[in-house]
């Protein structure tokens, strides 16, 4: 079993490891993430109100699609921001 198989479970257990594998771990998590904020530095966003229009629906239709996981938003500067490529998936219908 895996260290993310472990976090998932929610089992709470104390695990001995040794310094490489310790530093190992870091350097795959921190990876992950860099690599993760460059993708999204990439990515352009619109603000609520033009997902609201570009999407053609109601803000109690987008409020419930961000409860249900079907859009993310991102908090930039204290506002919702979508992705500009999860509103054209759901446009197509691919999404």
């Amino acid at each position: 079993m895996n260290y993310q198989e472990l976090l998932s479970s929610g089992a709470n257990v104390s695990i001995t490891v040794n310094l490489k594998d310790l530093q190992d771990l870091f350097k795959e998590v921190a990876g992950s993430r860099v690599t993760e904020i460059k993708t999204n530095e990439q990515e352009e966003f619109v603000s609520r109100k033009n997902a609201l229009s570009l999407l053609q629906i109601d803000s109690s239709t987008l409020w419930n699609w961000e409860r249900t996981g079907y859009i993310e938003s991102y908090p930039f500067g204290g506002r919702k921001r979508y992705k500009t490529s999860d509103i054209e998936l759901i446009k197509s219908g691919k999404k």
